[in-house]
């Protein structure tokens, strides 16, 4: 088991934790409500255990490359459109994805429009959540288009051995 800290300041940001040996499969997501009533996609992984997931996440995002064929459809990654055509995440890679539940110690970024998103944050716009000493440490995902995950940054945290 494992807790994952803030880099700056060392405060605990999880609760012990298991390490997943791969990132599961997108759970795929309905928009319906769930049994709690809110409207976010299912969880990315179970609680009690995370994943780091190899694949970019987030801001900033770039056009997909012209040569490639590109339906739109990034399995497990994130994407959207704007005036420059398909766009793909260009955003950390190795974000630590754990279940919102086991998520401690982190508050909403104060830049509002880093926590956009339809039923909650969808978590595009970059790091949408802080420590309590202010470091940039968290996307929180909890949108009806999202996961529902809490993502740490690989840069803003480390891992070390549950006490």
């Amino acid at each position: 088991m494992n807790v994952l800290l803030c880099a700056t300041c060392g405060t605990r940001l999880t609760r012990p934790v298991r390490r997943l040996d791969e990132m599961p499969g997108c759970p795929g997501r309905d928009g319906l409500p769930g049994p709690d009533g809110r409207r976010h996609g299912p969880p990315s992984v179970p609680r009690g255990t995370y994943a780091v997931d190899p694949l970019p996440f987030g801001a900033p995002f770039e056009p997909a490359a012209p040569d490639e064929e590109y339906d739109g459809i990034v399995p497990g990654g994130m994407w959207m459109s704007d005036e420059r055509g398909f766009l793909v995440s260009a955003g950390p890679r190795g974000t630590y994805v754990l279940h919102p539940d086991d998520v401690v110690d982190v508050v909403p970024h104060p830049d509002g429009r880093r926590l956009t998103g339809c039923c909650g944050p969808h978590g595009r716009a970059g790091a949408n959540h802080v420590c309590a000493c202010g470091a940039e440490v968290a996307i929180v995902a909890a949108d009806c288009t999202s996961g529902y995950e809490t993502r740490l940054v690989p840069d803003a945290v480390r891992v070390e051995a549950a006490a």
